[in-house]
């Protein structure tokens, strides 16, 4: 009986295994991290590349401001054989974005919101910075197509976190993007309003299949890249090293990967990722190999109070940058005289040092007592803690760009 229940043991932790594997889950970012990207835009709308109709004037061929948001996976900004909501209509008809607002999830599902520059020409880059941490690790954007129906290209839930680690560099490919509330074919066609509305889908060479269409290029298997979007990771910022940032080395470089955007989940975006990790992984092993023992123990640094992992103002409090050097001390005499470091409390946080968009508070201590012999040394008497957020920004300052 004895060896029955441990044969059936064996046989549920096996399908328990076997499942798990199937699932495909890979681990997520820690909520303990956060990072700051930078998206260039890169737009190619030009007359070599697609000369049908090509608009030259009143207005000619442009690009609007581009809106993104880093988010959790419930926020969906536009999705592909979905309809368009109402602010995503309006921003695609009219360029009107504020309607687009967080899904009603506020700060559980937006982490931060960034704008990036229209550009006047076909063919243009444009870029913003933005923050992302383990609960909010994917991003969305859009820019509409300037003059179109309701054109746009866009990225729908990209994550930047791959295998519990933040991607270094990716390109993406995008094509022209349909609303689906307008039945115009043509750049410059009337306001024709499709009643009832229909679902966002992809233009493609042969589709729509009208030949009056100005994306219709029948003789060509797939239309050229008209937009790509790259992420670049500038900062980490780990709370378990007390929220000091470490800066992204730029003499490591990753083979870049251009990829089509897919606009969620696929097996292809997930792919290219896990192989850009495996390089990444490698090229960080032979730059810790290259480092020696020019190192400084992490032991020498206090560890900060742990904060709950789904509090945003907890985590962002906790992000300091403590910046004071570890001494080596040598052996003093048994007889000699120590003291311990005193220092004061703190004083109350600064202000924000700016009142749109992400910025920094710092508070101070002073040294009442300095520290004498073997006595402990002073602690950091700076800390400093990000504020604000591009999503207090008034509306009127992202309808200047």
């Amino acid at each position: 009986m004895q060896s029955t229940r441990r044969l059936l043991l064996v046989c549920i932790l096996a399908v328990a295994a076997a499942v798990c594997r199937c699932s495909g889950a890979t681990p997520s970012c820690s909520p303990d991290k956060l990072a700051r990207y930078r998206v260039s835009v890169r737009t190619f709308w030009t007359r070599d590349r697609f000369p049908k109709h090509f608009p030259e004037w009143r207005p000619q061929a442009q690009w609007s401001k581009v809106i993104g948001k880093s988010h959790s996976k419930g926020y969906v900004m536009f999705r592909e054989g979905s309809p368009a909501s109402e602010g995503v209509r309006m921003f695609a008809k009219t360029g009107r974005s504020d309607k687009l607002d967080d899904g009603g999830g506020g700060e559980e599902i937006i982490f931060d919101t960034f704008v990036a520059p229209s550009v006047p020409t076909g063919a243009a880059r444009t870029q913003a910075q933005f923050f992302v941490d383990g609960n909010h690790s994917r991003v969305s954007l859009m820019s509409r197509m300037i003059p179109s129906p309701d054109w746009f290209v866009g990225i729908d839930s990209f994550d930047l976190c791959v295998n519990g680690n933040w991607l270094d560099s990716i390109t993406i490919e995008a094509d022209p993007m349909d609303a689906g509330c307008d039945n115009g074919f043509t750049f410059t066609a009337p306001n024709w309003p499709t009643d009832p509305q229909g679902i966002i889908y992809r233009i493609k060479s042969n589709y729509p299949s009208h030949p009056a269409s100005s994306f219709y290029y029948p003789q060509l298997s797939r239309l050229p890249t008209i937009a790509t979007f790259q992420f670049i990771k500038i900062k980490e910022y780990d709370q378990s090293l007390g929220g000091r940032g470490q800066a992204s080395d730029p003499t490591v470089k990753i083979e870049e990967s251009v990829i089509k955007v897919l606009n969620g989940d696929t097996d292809s975006d997930r792919e290219v990722q896990l192989e850009m990790e495996q390089q990444r992984r490698e090229q960080e092993y032979n730059n810790y190999k290259s480092i020696g023992d020019n190192q400084v123990s992490v032991a020498n640094v206090t560890a900060p109070q742990l904060v709950p992992k789904t509090n945003k103002d907890a985590l962002l409090d906790s992000i300091m940058i403590n910046s004071y050097p570890v001494r080596k001390h040598k052996k003093l005499h048994k007889k000699s005289r120590y003291r311990d470091c005193r220092v004061s409390d703190w004083s109350e946080w600064s202000g924000c040092s700016v009142s749109c968009g992400i910025g920094e508070m710092q508070r101070r201590r002073e040294v009442i007592k300095h520290p004498r012999g073997a006595g402990r040394q002073c602690p950091p008497l700076l800390e400093t803690k990000w504020c604000g957020s591009a999503r207090d920004c008034p509306q009127a300052h992202f309808n200047t760009w």
